[in-house]
């Protein structure tokens, strides 16, 4: 009687179990290796956000004060200059007014009055023979019981009072001379208190758009600011999901490497099962009882 065939898989069955629980065995160690490189690079990751964040919010909280005390200085600058420049119009305007002034005053002196003077001085030499004749006049009433005796003849009074006042109109008109270089001086002055006036309005107008400029990048770096301690808040977060993906990912390799584990173990447990059942310890003989070659 012929001896029962096996098919040639039974034949590899412990060959394909041995694979099958080795590939197993390197899928469960790729999955712990995976699972704690992973666990490794995502607290490291963690740890570098939350090192590069609070440097960067604190960052941008310097720069918010500073953007702050900025905001302050030129605000207290541009009400400086404002008050300067305030100053610097009502100079001009007053010192206007004294050019005005000074400009009457020398028509006044160097015109009206020195020619009014002298015409009055022009008129004194008439008045020197007018006061000769009253001179005499009196001294001859003084011989016959009028009092008249002046310390000094009424004719050289006056012709002294003309030799006094001949030059005067003269002195008015250098007078004059010297208050139009004065006027000129106060002009110059005028023209440059509104040169300057000008020159600080524009100032003004140019902080105030910095003033402006500051606002917007105050209000950019504030939303930073927000959005910074959003993410430092999330960095928890995002460091509790990477690492439940990498947990995840780590039981889905082992879950992978299971199967061929199992079924390996499964297929060299029946092979030796079969093996030991075998009377000629073959685990490929899977008869039950005595052989005749025995």
């Amino acid at each position: 009687m012929d001896e029962p065939k096996y098919p040639p898989f039974v034949e590899n069955r412990e060959r394909l179990g041995r694979a099958l629980f080795a590939i197993g065995v390197v899928g469960v160690v790729a999955a712990l290796v995976v699972g704690v490189a992973g666990w490794i690079l995502a607290t490291r990751a963690g740890s570098r956000l939350t090192d590069t964040i609070g440097p960067l919010g604190d960052l941008v909280v310097n720069v918010s004060d500073s953007v702050e005390a900025t905001q302050v200085i030129v605000g207290r600058t541009i009400e400086a200059v404002e008050g300067i420049e305030s100053t610097t119009r009502a100079a001009g305007r007053t010192l206007d007014s004294v050019s005005g002034l000074i400009d009457n005053t020398s028509e006044v002196i160097g015109v009206d009055l020195a020619d009014s003077l002298e015409s009055a001085v022009d008129t004194l030499p008439a008045l020197v023979d007018t006061g000769r004749i009253i001179d005499r006049t009196m001294r001859t009433l003084s011989l016959v019981g009028v009092d008249y005796d002046p310390a000094s003849p009424l004719d050289e009074s006056l012709a002294s009072l003309e030799e006094s006042l001949r030059p005067i109109p003269e002195q008015l008109r250098g007078q004059v001379q010297a208050l139009e270089g004065v006027q000129t001086d106060i002009d110059v002055v005028v023209l440059e208190s509104g040169s300057l006036a000008a020159t600080l309005l524009e100032a003004r107008i140019e902080m105030a758009e910095a003033q402006t400029v500051l606002a917007d990048t105050g209000d950019n770096v504030a939303r930073a600011a927000g959005s910074i301690t959003a993410i430092e808040e999330d960095l928890g977060t995002y460091d509790l999901l990477s690492k439940v993906v990498v947990v995840a990912v780590s039981l889905a390799l082992l879950a992978a490497a299971s199967s061929p584990l199992l079924i390996g173990i499964h297929y060299r447990r029946s092979t030796d099962l079969r093996s030991a059942d075998s009377p000629s310890g073959d685990p490929t003989d899977t008869r039950i009882g005595p052989r005749d070659d025995e």
